[in-house]
């Protein structure tokens, strides 16, 4: 089969969108990742997979922990600039650290703080298997990929219309899991 054929119908699978950060060597790693789902309750356990040539990937193997920030419906910026290579991707985002240092994106819809558990190879990626040791949901609305555009949850696409240099966050109290 051919890639683009695969990449065009796979577009079509409607995701939420996650950033997944990592720390490792003193420094903060992040990537957009619409790789990730849930894959047990008991006990808490979440699977995503990673590019092997990203330093997100890197950082994931050399700590064992990481995070998934799923982003909030005004968060299409923060899922364009951690999509692209740059050097500090993290420059100008408002951030909060986990116990392992690891970076929690502000304004987010939920946070899930992970141990890696299992590292197994699928194609050109890592599959992590993460212990779930933390997770906060905040009543937020989701932003949704479809299609390559990023829309809402009631599936209004969102890329054609210019974005405002700053949306702020939601009023609400957000709710704290730990296992």
């Amino acid at each position: 089969m051919d890639g683009s054929d695969f990449r065009q119908a796979i577009s079509q699978f409607a995701s939420g969108v996650t950033v997944v950060t990592a720390r490792a060597g003193g420094r903060s790693f992040g990537m957009t990742l619409s790789a990730m789902t849930s894959l047990s309750v008991e006990p808490p356990t979440l699977l995503i997979c990673v590019n092997r040539r990203v330093p997100t990937e890197q950082a994931i193997t050399a700590s064992c922990v990481f995070a998934v920030n799923v982003l909030a419906d005004y968060q299409e910026r923060l899922a364009r600039k951690f999509a692209k290579p740059a050097d500090d991707k993290f420059d100008g985002v408002d951030v909060e650290f986990t116990r392992h240092g690891v970076p929690l994106l502000r304004g987010a819809l939920a946070h899930f703080e992970c141990t890696v558990r299992e590292r197994m190879s699928g194609g050109s990626h890592s599959i992590f298997i993460g212990h779930v040791d933390a997770a906060r949901v905040y009543d937020r609305r989701p932003l949704v990929y479809h299609g390559a555009g990023f829309g809402d949850f009631n599936g209004r696409v969102r890329s054609a219309i210019p974005i405002p240099d700053y949306v702020p966050p939601p009023n609400g109290v957000g709710a704290f899991f730990s296992s």
